[in-house]
């Protein structure tokens, strides 16, 4: 969705008591709207820094967060205590709260979560390319001991003020596999590049964030490691 604010936003969401759109929800005077899919039922006993309780729900579409009127007695925090259903990164969730931390103000959240067979991913290996095979890794620095084929390229990144970053890239071929937890047979491979910069890359680089000194970025099938590092350089943005 296209960010607006104020009165960039339609009356008629205005009327809904929406205050901002971001890319992914509708920011309202009550909570927010996200359309995604997912299945959550949550009452949550503060939100970020926020002492009101609040209540989170969906059902196979659209989430719901409501802000509610009243305010509990623990302190504001970035993770208070919640009680409900979840389906949250292919695991079935049910929150059981917990007591607030006296020293760092945070919740020692208490849960039962299981794993949802026919989506979950188990993962089986990782390996690397050597020029002639696939190899598992060794070593995180170079020289590595694994004998990986390492390419070093220039590359260049325009901020949005028009400054040129020229930076050195170490590229190597890297490859994982994953199988679903009740369906081994059903597999999952990535294929990617592993790029490391000699120094920071991005709009925050040299600020307290930094920059990117290192990614990962997918290969399409027919590239080399500079084909795909050119594509990167063109249209990935930091």
């Amino acid at each position: 969705m296209k960010e607006m604010y104020s009165n960039e936003i339609p009356l008629w969401l205005r009327w809904l008591g929406v205050w901002r759109v971001n890319r992914d929800s509708f920011d309202c005077k009550w909570g927010y709207f996200a359309p995604r899919f997912g299945f959550t039922f949550l009452i949550n006993r503060g939100g970020y820094f926020d002492q009101h309780y609040s209540i989170t729900l969906c059902f196979i579409w659209g989430v719901l967060h409501i802000t509610l009127p009243w305010k509990t007695r623990i302190e504001e925090t970035c993770d208070a205590p919640r009680y409900g259903i979840d389906i949250h990164g292919c695991t079935f969730w049910i929150h059981l709260g917990g007591a607030m931390d006296a020293d760092w103000h945070q919740c020692n959240s208490k849960w039962v979560t299981w794993e949802l067979p026919w989506f979950s991913q188990t993962f089986d290996w990782h390996k690397v390319w050597t020029g002639q095979e696939w190899v598992d890794p060794e070593g995180y620095s170079k020289p590595y001991a694994d004998g990986r084929l390492v390419e070093t390229h220039p590359y260049t990144y325009i901020l949005q003020s028009g400054e040129v970053q020229s930076r050195i890239a170490d590229v190597y071929m890297e490859r994982r596999q994953w199988h679903r937890k009740w369906f081994p047979f059903l597999k999952k491979v990535s294929t990617g590049i592993d790029v490391a910069f000699d120094e920071e890359v991005g709009e925050k680089s040299g600020s307290w964030k930094g920059g990117c000194i290192g990614c990962g970025w997918n290969i399409h099938q027919g590239e080399s490691m500079l084909d795909s590092l050119r594509r990167m350089e063109r249209d990935r943005k930091f």
